[in-house]
């Protein structure tokens, strides 16, 4: 089955296994930064599993974005603390169509630990 197609649970709980495991992730990120998404005044970095499903995010909209390799150490010791502080929420490998389960920085640090 396709990964996108997959519940967003079932997503969300493979990208926690893969962190666990010591695999990287992946974000968009331009010259300006990474790709934030504001929903209902929250700001969300969205995350995938692999290279290919953070570029299949890319279109029209996120033109000069490209995708950015995070390290699991990376990720688990500087970039959750420092978003958790600036209460940026985290969307655990949306599908196309956006959807994915969406948590505090805090709450997947806690998780991951």
């Amino acid at each position: 089955m396709n990964f996108f197609g997959l519940p967003s649970q079932t997503r969300y709980e493979q990208a926690i296994s893969a962190v666990k495991q010591n695999q990287s992730i992946y974000a968009l990120a331009d010259a300006e930064g990474c790709l934030i998404i504001p929903i209902s005044g929250e700001n969300i970095l969205p995350i995938w599993l692999t290279k290919e499903q953070a570029e299949h995010w890319l279109n029209e909209e996120y033109e000069g974005f490209e995708a950015l390799e995070i390290t699991s150490d990376a990720w688990i010791s500087k970039w959750l603390p420092g978003m958790a502080n600036d209460q940026y929420k985290v969307g655990v490998c949306p599908n196309l169509a956006g959807e994915c389960i969406t948590v505090s920085a805090a709450e997947l640090s806690g998780e991951l630990s």
